[in-house]
């Protein structure tokens, strides 16, 4: 017989636990004694599960990838910029987390860029009761996804060249390969669906793209967990996804366009290869609509210059138009030999209408490092430098390297 008594009391003691334990699992990255023993004190009034704890200043590198939790609590208080520094935590912690930032800047605008990043904000100083108001709010969100963090996606890039062969797909696996060495998960996308060479360059033995075929799950039905049984274990926090199929271009990219939308909340970054050799057109406005940061690959070749320029002026245009702003990144490739080029390197400003923001200078023992299987950034320090400045720019830092390419060539 059904008891509506003992199964009111069994519902009101399961809310009381749920309540009673809270989230289930937070970490505290702190900078002050004060903020972590109001934590502490708020989780123990609470009867809530102890927070990790950690000093910003000692925290390990295993941290990013390793550490569980639902909810990250980031103490900017002593922070001179908090936008700044809550950016640079977002390119390491999962997107999936909520993720709370205090400080102490009582500004709309921090408010608001920390929204659009995807992070809570908690004016300090704030007393425990409201404090643990607002992370059960968090919580909630979580589970449902809603509120400010389903605005936490993977930064998007499209690594696209000016014609093909010129060591686009290259920069774009040393890119990936750089950033995962950071402890910044990352997945690597080869728009090269026919005859590709990812394997190669990314020394990868019995490779196979995944095939999609009249047995895949069809494009509407795709979930998040059968986009990652698409992916590619190459190395810790690197992940490659690359299909193949006896379909036509347009619907391969479509599928692989759903299979990255719905990955961005797994990972932090998408890189995406868009070699000059792609059997399809890379439409200016589907970049703008789509990505964060475009890299415009080219060699001081007046064809490759000049396609570079078009993109360039028409990914300027469309941002007017479209009125949405995204950052490009131009990347001279200097594959061979200075004077097999026709274009000097200090002219190439003048050709191209803007400024060139890197230089990748030429490396003679490149190919072999290739067959050997090494990471090209590792074992040559002009190109280390190259992709290192890239891999901040794209997260919105200065480079380190100021000087020139010419006087790189110079200490070589």
């Amino acid at each position: 017989m059904f008891d509506l008594g003992k199964t009111l009391k069994e519902t009101n003691t399961q809310q009381v636990i749920e309540n009673t334990h809270g989230p289930a699992g937070c970490v505290l990255l702190y900078q002050s004694l004060e903020c972590i023993s109001l934590v502490k004190e708020m989780f123990e009034f609470e009867g809530w599960n102890s927070p990790n704890c950690l000093k910003q200043s000692n925290i390990p590198q295993s941290f990013y990838s390793e550490q569980s939790g639902n909810i990250v609590i980031l103490e900017l208080n002593e922070s001179d910029d908090i936008v700044r520094d809550a950016q640079h935590f977002a390119t390491h912690l999962p997107t999936h987390k909520g993720i709370i930032v205090i400080g102490k800047e009582d500004s709309i605008s921090t408010l608001r860029q920390l929204k659009e990043m995807g992070f809570y904000y908690l004016f300090w100083p704030i007393n425990k009761h409201e404090f643990a108001d607002f992370v059960m709010n968090v919580h909630r969100n979580l589970q449902t996804y809603s509120g400010v963090s389903k605005q936490r996606k993977a930064k998007r890039v499209a690594v696209v060249g000016s014609k093909g062969g010129i060591g686009t797909s290259l920069i774009t696996t040393e890119l990936s390969s750089k950033l995962s060495s950071q402890n910044i998960d990352t997945i690597l996308v080869d728009h090269q669906y026919n005859d590709s060479n990812i394997d190669v360059l990314l020394a990868m033995e019995d490779f196979k793209s995944r095939a999609i075929d009249e047995f895949s799950v069809p494009i509407h039905e795709l979930d998040t967990e059968g986009a990652l049984s698409y992916l590619t274990k190459i190395r810790k926090n690197l992940r490659l996804l690359a299909l193949q199929s006896e379909r036509n271009q347009d619907d391969i990219f479509s599928y692989n366009q759903t299979l990255c939308e719905l990955l961005s909340r797994n990972t932090n970054f998408i890189i995406e290869d868009f070699s000059g050799s792609v059997d399809f057109r890379v439409d200016p406005h589907w970049l703008i609509e789509n990505y964060d940061v475009v890299v415009v690959v080219f060699e001081p070749s007046v064809s490759s210059v000049r396609n570079a320029k078009v993109l360039l002026e028409q990914l300027e245009s469309k941002q007017v138009s479209m009125s949405k702003r995204i950052r490009t990144i131009t990347l001279a490739n200097h594959h061979r030999p200075e004077n097999t080029f026709v274009i000097e390197q200090t002219d190439l400003k003048k050709y191209l209408g803007s400024e060139v923001n890197l230089d990748m200078p030429y490396c003679r023992s490149l190919s072999h490092l290739l067959l050997e299987g090494k990471r090209a950034h590792k074992h040559d320090r002009s190109i280390n430098r190259t992709i290192e400045d890239l891999t901040r720019l794209i997260n919105g830092q200065q480079t380190h390297h100021s000087t020139s390419w010419l006087s790189r060539l110079g200490a070589r």
